[in-house]
Formats: structure tokens, C-alpha cells, sequence
């Protein structure tokens, strides 16, 4: 069988691969169209990549500035003209409250839910207090105790200070008690020299007595004058032991003079130590006030942290939602809400978020009315009030958002519902129409041509862009060198400082301007 097979092979012609019919050419399918498709390839690359290599003009370049000014309302505006509409969100206005506790620990219990009203001073819910009452307890005892210390040394003070004020003449008695026993010293240095001076004239007197007696035994002389002799010598002798008795008098007297003397130099001493003893009782008295000061402080801080275990409102309002639970920590600094306990909001003051196009902005004041209608009452429409702007745009969605107060809201109206804002033209009567700001778009006034256009950049990518002439209706306000553009630019645009080459241009920013503040 291999034998045949192999000889039918051998017996193939030349030309017959030349005899088997071949398909139709097709020269469109098979290269004009790839071609094509390369050559579009090509151009398309070729036009990206000049866009990155061609050469680019460099420029200064600055942003425009947003700035809020007071405005008329235009006389084309109509009262209830609807000149902005934007979608929003129901919030409280101003801001929603949040309960804090004041102190860390483990919720007990909560005592408010979801949409219960809440007054000031209200309790809202309750931490473990067992740790603060044992410690309440604890520095309420130490500041009896301290108390008590106090009025010892108060006591010991008083004390001291009577015995000083009985001791404070004691100098000038140990002065007295020093002359006594001098003048005492002095007068019994007298006696010695009287009672001698006297026991003298009794020897004369009984030698002259002698004498005469026998002159009188004789006859030779009167008696009487012996005799009266003899009575001045018994009077002397009565004199000498009167004197003597006197003189012991004297020596008893400066016997006790000394002794109170020296009684009055240890008094002194002992004044010394009292006045020691004195002091030491007011430095002791000092230190126990500071103590109680201390335990009284302790005890009130105590006082404090066990009543701040009760967590209280603050404000009024409606529970808007918990924050946390029974057997949960309240822990500063762990995360957003770590020690809020409840969220509340006033029902009464309530405003909507809402998204202005930067577009529009311009259209919209301070002051402005407003009608508002959410999904809840389709059917009503609440009256608001444009209160404020929030000076950050949302690059991301291209708008501005405005706070739009909800005048005479109700009670069915909650925080986080969707709302559709109608910002109206002011009417006449409208005290937002004689006096309103506006926010309106300046540039600088350099950047204008006599014609009335304005070279921006367009097609911006970081700080490249392309060249793009436009022509803007200017205002009439200027400040610092920039004039109001009522038309033509739009928030976010960069205006170019000095001439441009044309229209189309690749441009690089060189020099970006400080933007004015709004």
C-alpha cells in the first residue's frame, strides 16, 4: 500500500499547482484598508505627539477672582422670578449639636432615643460612677480630717499667743527687779558703818558713866546727869538692835529681790521660747490651711467628676441619633465621635445645603428669597432666605454651595432630606432689593484689549494650555487694577498677562498671579 502511494506522488506533473483554481484577487480588503488603517494610526499619533513637542509660548497667567459686593437688584428682575435652581439637603441651622461627655469611662445607660426632645440641663445619659463616688467619699473624709487638723493648730496658736502676751513685760520687771535689789545692796551697805558708829558712842558713854559715878559717890557731881546718862545708853542700845533688826529686814528684802530677779531672767528665756513655740504654731497653722485648701480642691474636683458622669445637654433640641450604647468607653481622642454621646438639632432652625452652579453663581446674593420643597411635602412650599455662601467651590461637581434658610419650617422636616431650592429675584419690597451682595467675577483690567476681549487659557492640562480669545462685557466696579466681568468668564478661568502670539497657540504658564481674596 506504501509502495502505490508513494508511486501516485512520483507521478504528480510539474504544472499541476499551476492548474488549481485560485480565489479573486481582492486589493481593496487586503491593503487598502490596512493601509488606511496605519496611515490614520500615524496621523493621529503624529497630531498627539506635536501637541507634546511642538514649541509653546511662555505667559503669565492668573485666576480670576470671586468678590462678594453689594448689589442693586437689576430693574429687568420681576418679583418670584425664579433666577436659580438647586438641588440641596435639609440641615440645622447653624450647625447641629453634638452632647459630649466630660469625663472618660463605660456608658451605664442611655436615657434619650431617636427624636425625643431634649431640654437644657437634661440628662441624656450615664456613665459607671462607682470609682468617682468612692473617691467623692474619700476627699470628703480627708477635707474633715484636714478640717479638724486645722482648728488644732488654731487652737495650739491661741495658746501661744496668750502665754506671750503674759510674758511680754517680763523685760522691763527683770529691769525693776535689777534696780530693787541694787538699791537694796545699797542700803544694806549702810548698816555696818551706823551700827558701829553707834556701839562707839556707847563706849564713850559708859566710860564717861564710869567716870561720873564716882564723882557722884564723892559728891563731887549731881546725880541727875549721871542718871540721864545712863537712860541715853539704854537708848542707844535699843537703837543699835533696831538697827540691826532693820538691817535684816534689808537682808531678807535683797534675799528675795535676787530670787525674783533671777525668776525674771529664766522668764525671759523662757520668753524665748515661747515666741519659738509662737511661730512654729502659726507656721503649723499655715500648712494645715493649705492642706484643707488642697483637700477642699480634691474634694471638689472629685465633686465634679462624679457629676459629670451624668452626661447633660447643653441646648435644646431633637435627638437626631445615638452615638453610642450601654457598655461602650467614652474615650477623648478615639476617633470623631469618641465622646460624643447624642446628636441633636433645633427643629425650628433648619437650612438647605445647596449646590449653586458656579454658572449661576453670580446670580444669586445675600438676602435673596428663596422657595424650598422637598419629597416629604411635595405640595408645600416652605419660604426661605439666602444666609450665607460657603467661600470653597466643589471642583468636582463645578458648584458653589449656598446656605438657604428654611423660615418657618415643620415639624416633618428632618436633617439629611432631600430639598429643591428656587432662589427668586428680590421684589421691591424685598429688604434684600435696595441692599444685597452679589458674587461677581473680576479680572485684571491690564488683561483687556481696547476691543473688549481678553486672552484666557483654554484646554488647560497643569500649566499647559492653548491660547483662546474671548470678548466680555466689563462692569463697572474696580479694585486694586481689576474690573467686574459680567460676561465672558466664568469662576476658575486663568486670564493671560501680556500679547499672544494667535489664537490656537501652545502655551505654558510661567508665572501664575496671586488670585485676589474674594
Amino acid at each position: 500500500m506504501f509502495i502505490m502511494k508513494r508511486h501516485g506522488i512520483e507521478n504528480i506533473r510539474p504544472d499541476a499547482a499551476d492548474r488549481i483554481p485560485q480565489p479573486p484577487r481582492r486589493f481593496l480588503a487586503r491593503i487598502a484598508i490596512p493601509l488606511a488603517i496605519l496611515l490614520a494610526t500615524a496621523g493621529l499619533l503624529a497630531i498627539v505627539g506635536w501637541d507634546a513637542v511642538r514649541p509653546r509660548t511662555d505667559v503669565r497667567a492668573t485666576a480670576v477672582a470671586i468678590r462678594s459686593i453689594e448689589a442693586a437688584p437689576s430693574a429687568a428682575a420681576r418679583e418670584n422670578e425664579v433666577v436659580v435652581q438647586a438641588p440641596g439637603w435639609i440641615e440645622a441651622d447653624p450647625f447641629s449639636v453634638y452632647v459630649p461627655a466630660l469625663t472618660e469611662g463605660v456608658v451605664s445607660e442611655i436615657l434619650v432615643l431617636e427624636g425625643d426632645r431634649v431640654e437644657a440641663g437634661q440628662a441624656v445619659a450615664r456613665l459607671v460612677a462607682d470609682d468617682a463616688e468612692i473617691a467623692h467619699r474619700r476627699t470628703k473624709a480627708l477635707v474633715e480630717q484636714r478640717q479638724g487638723v486645722l482648728e488644732a493648730a488654731v487652737a495650739a496658736h491661741r495658746a501661744a499667743r496668750v502665754e506671750i502676751d503674759e510674758l511680754v513685760e517680763l523685760d522691763r520687771r527683770v529691769a525693776v527687779m535689777a534696780a530693787r535689789e541694787a538699791q537694796l545692796e545699797a542700803d544694806l551697805a549702810g548698816y555696818p558703818s551706823r551700827i558701829t558708829g553707834l556701839r562707839t558712842r556707847i563706849e564713850e558713854l559708859k566710860d564717861e558713866l564710869a567716870r561720873k559715878s564716882k564723882l557722884v559717890d564723892e559728891g563731887a557731881v549731881a546725880a541727875g546727869p549721871v542718871e540721864r546718862m545712863r537712860i541715853r545708853l539704854r537708848s542707844i542700845d535699843a537703837e543699835i538692835e533696831g538697827v540691826e533688826a532693820e538691817r535684816d529686814a534689808v537682808t531678807a528684802k535683797l534675799a528675795a529681790a535676787r530670787a525674783e530677779h533671777a525668776a525674771s531672767l529664766r522668764n525671759r528665756e523662757l520668753l524665748v521660747h515661747e515666741t519659738l513655740e509662737l511661730e512654729n504654731a502659726k507656721a503649723a497653722m499655715r500648712v494645715a490651711e493649705a492642706e484643707l485648701d488642697r483637700a477642699v480642691a480634691d474634694r471638689d474636683a472629685a465633686s465634679l467628676a462624679l457629676d459629670r458622669c451624668t452626661v447633660r445637654s447643653a441646648v435644646d433640641g431633637v435627638v437626631i441619633e445615638r452615638l453610642t450604647s450601654p457598655g461602650s468607653t467614652i474615650q477623648f481622642g478615639n476617633g470623631q465621635h469618641g465622646a460624643h454621646v447624642v446628636h441633636l438639632y433645633d427643629p425650628a432652625m433648619l437650612q438647605v445645603r445647596a449646590d449653586v452652579p458656579l454658572a449661576d453663581a453670580a446670580k444669586v446674593g445675600v438676602g435673596q428669597p428663596a422657595e424650598i420643597v422637598v419629597d416629604l411635602l411635595p405640595d408645600v412650599v416652605f419660604k426661605g432666605r439666602v444666609t450665607r455662601f460657603v467661600h470653597r467651590a466643589d471642583i468636582s461637581k463645578n458648584t458653589v454651595e449656598a446656605k438657604v434658610h428654611v423660615i418657618d419650617p415643620s415639624p416633618l422636616l428632618k436633617p439629611d432630606m432631600l430639598a429643591r431650592v428656587r432662589i427668586l429675584a428680590p421684589g421691591e419690597d424685598d429688604e434684600s432689593a435696595a441692599r444685597r451682595t452679589v458674587d461677581r467675577v473680576f479680572a485684571p483690567a491690564e488683561a483687556i484689549d481696547d476691543a473688549g476681549r481678553i486672552w484666557v487659557v483654554a484646554d488647560r492640562r497643569g500649566r499647559e494650555g492653548v491660547a483662546d480669545r474671548r470678548a466680555v462685557e466689563v462692569g463697572d466696579r474696580m479694585f486694586e487694577g481689576w474690573i467686574e466681568i459680567r460676561s465672558g468668564l466664568r469662576a476658575g478661568d486663568m486670564v493671560i498677562l501680556g500679547d499672544v502670539v494667535g489664537e490656537g497657540d501652545a502655551i505654558r504658564i510661567e508665572d501664575a498671579g496671586v488670585e485676589a481674596d474674594a
